[in-house]
Order: C-alpha cells, then structure tokens, then sequence
C-alpha cells in the first residue's frame, strides 16, 4: 500500500480506506487472520511481532485514559492508586501502557481494542512523533481517550493528534474484525442459530444470539461487533 501523509509525515488515510489499512496490518503481523476466521492475539502481536515492551499501570484516577503509547523514551505520568496520587516513571521507547482497569472495569474487549489502537500508533504514527521528538526535542506519547469521541462535523478544525486518534480509533476494531474471514464466522453461527431452543421459542433474537457468540470468539464487545455487521451489512434483523 502506497503511503500518503501530510508535511507533518501524519498519514492521509480516508475513511473508505480503513479496512485496507487493517488488512494491510494483518497482513504485515499476523496474515492468519486474513485466511480463516481466528482470534486475533492482538497482545502477542504487540510483543512479539512488533516488540514492543507492554506494561500495566492505571493511567489515571477516573479510567478516562485506557492506553498510552511511548514513542520515545522519557517519563510517562501514571497513576498510583496506593498513594493516591500521580508520579512519573522512566520508559524506553516502543512502550505501550495500558491501564489493568479496562479490563477489572470494562471487559476483555475493551482491553483488546485498546492494544489493537495503540499497535496502530505505532505501526502508522511513529513517523510522525520520531520527527516531532527532533525538532521539538521533546517526547511523544499517543493517548487514547475514549470520552472525547471528535465530531466529524468539524474535521477543519482538528489538529495533527486528532486525525491521528481518529485513525486509531477507527481502525482498530477492523483489525480485530477483519472483513476478509469475518463473514465467514458469522455464517457459521447463523446455520447454528437455527438449532437454539432459546431462538426457536422466541425468546432471544438470531441476531442478538450471534452477535454474542462473535463476541466471545473474537473477544471483542458486542457493540463492536453490532457496529461491524452493520458495517459489512450482514446477519440482518
């Protein structure tokens, strides 16, 4: 894939393109995925196909950041839940820090597709912060802050990190979810639906069934999935 990117060296991804920029990331760490349907070890990819150094500490008091992505090393801010209070650590470079709470206060998903953003920080964005880190002289970190979703309504108005979490964030999910085998799996728990005494008695809905089978055999939340079959206009009411 040819890459585009700005003076900035921020990449020019549209959104049409985004489950090429996922299918292209696939390819590069885990191509598995792209053959038959499987759980995409997105924490094993973050290790060992990108080496990266992944640690656990709560980033902040109320859980409004779930990752954090080092570009270069320096001190990071955490914070330390015993003494109640924020203090910095020295990390290298290539660190992804991901707070334990998106997982004892949300769900495996969420921790997931928290990795899978900060992966494509890292395997997009990197660029960017390297050359910010010369010029500024100063280090670089990617947050992920999920209470502050960018209305696309005002997309003249954002700066060169918006795009950037924006691309992260809409990427993400399709790397978990990749089209070229998802449909396939979503297929197979359809023609098991038809077996479900629950389903038969109409006391659950096929779709609501399967959205939560994908769920837990892809290890993402079920909004995702919701969000990606509507996406790809499968498994309809």
């Amino acid at each position: 894939m040819a890459l585009k990117a700005t003076g900035n060296l921020v990449p020019i991804i549209y959104k049409e393109e985004f489950d090429d920029e996922a299918t292209a990331f696939l390819k590069k760490y885990y191509p598995e995925a792209l053959v038959t349907p499987i759980t995409v070890p997105i924490l094993e990819i973050a290790k060992e196909g990108m080496r990266l150094t992944v640690m656990s500490r709560n980033l902040t008091e109320d859980l409004s950041t779930f990752g954090q992505m080092c570009f270069t090393e320096g001190l990071a801010e955490i914070y330390d839940k015993d003494e109640d209070e924020y203090r910095e650590i020295s990390i290298k470079g290539g660190t992804m820090i991901i707070d334990p709470d998106t997982f004892f206060q949300r769900n495996i998903g969420c921790m997931n597709n928290t990795i899978a953003h900060e992966c494509f920080h890292w395997h997009r964005h990197r660029n960017y912060h390297f050359m910010q880190n010369l010029l500024e002289g100063k280090q670089s970190v990617a947050c992920r802050c999920p209470v502050e979703a960018k209305d696309e309504r005002f997309k003249e108005k954002w700066t060169d990190e918006d795009w950037m979490e924006w691309q992260a964030s809409g990427i993400a999910p399709k790397i978990l979810l990749p089209k070229e085998t998802f449909g396939l799996k979503v297929d197979q728990f359809l023609k098991e639906s038809k077996k479900n005494p629950f389903i038969a008695a109409e006391l659950m809905s096929p779709k609501q069934w399967v959205i939560d089978q994908l769920a837990d055999f892809y290890k993402v939340s079920k909004i995702s999935v919701r969000i990606r079959l509507d996406e790809l206009g499968i498994c309809r009411e």
